[in-house]
């Protein structure tokens, strides 16, 4: 059962746009995730014309590149609890708007495509969030889900291994989980959306990479912000120093992708 959003309610993702260097940080993410994005957005046909929602808008690449897509006829809205990453994206068909998906109110019946991408696995409310998300769409319209999924790492027997199941207690706490997105295709089949597909794709990452720099990166910042143990600590610094050497290969993640029309 997921965490109310009524009174009281604060949101606590374990990553904040406001971190000093969260825009390196996504941007590494961007440039390990963007060429299957582009893929997706393909594969269900977002073209011009199309109106579109992005929720969790992060660094940008995934509105600009929908915004391509749809053209000077389409539109696209972008939201993001923290935007400010989003200040420099000076695009004629997008509009950005600050907004906490949790207790916001998203537009009925307006979208042709509503995507996430890396961003439900963050929020602890997801079962509340995934009406909206479906509200949100035209009759005919898409809904577009990219998680990710961390059950490889999990199973590893290696230094990234154990960081990740050091650092999982702490994300959960803050309402994410690094394993949930599995769960997916069943839980938005129950969704009552129709020709629903999905997807999963493995992916492993060297040292050195430009995935293992970000995975470098966001142990910085749960560093900098987690009152983690001593031994904790030294782990997650060990890996930190692993993951810099171009070496090894170490199982990454599941991409999980499923995709669903409205009646």
């Amino acid at each position: 059962m997921t965490a109310a959003s009524g009174a009281g309610y604060r949101p606590t993702y374990s990553m904040d746009n406001r971190w000093r260097a969260e825009l390196d940080r996504l941007q590494l993410l961007e440039n390990s995730m963007d060429p299957m994005t582009e893929q997706r957005l393909d594969k269900v046909g977002v073209g011009p014309g199309w109106h579109c929602l992005e929720v969790g808008a992060g660094a940008g690449s995934v509105v600009r590149m929908i915004a391509e897509r749809v053209g000077a006829d389409g539109r696209v809205l972008a939201v993001d609890l923290q935007p400010a990453l989003l200040d420099d994206l000076d695009v004629a068909n997008v509009e950005v708007r600050q907004l906490d998906v949790v207790t916001g109110e998203l537009p009925e019946a307006a979208f042709d495509l509503v995507h996430t991408r890396a961003v439900l696995m963050h929020i602890g409310q997801r079962d509340q969030v995934l009406p909206k998300l479906v509200k949100a769409l035209r009759p005919g319209g898409t809904l577009l889900l990219e998680e990710v999924d961390m059950s490889p790492a999990f199973e590893g027997d290696n230094i990234f291994g154990e960081a990740v199941r050091a650092v999982h207690p702490y994300i959960e706490a803050a309402g994410g989980s690094l394993r949930w997105a599995r769960a997916m295709p069943d839980w938005v089949a129950a969704t009552g959306l129709e020709d629903i597909g999905s997807s999963v794709e493995y992916t492993t990452m060297a040292g050195g990479s430009t995935l293992a720099q970000f995975f470098r990166l966001s142990w910085l910042e749960l560093l900098e912000k987690i009152d983690f143990t001593e031994a904790e600590r030294g782990l997650i610094e060990s890996c930190r120093a692993a993951l810099d050497e171009p070496v090894g290969n170490y199982p990454g993640w599941d991409l999980v992708t499923v995709w669903g029309r409205k009646a």
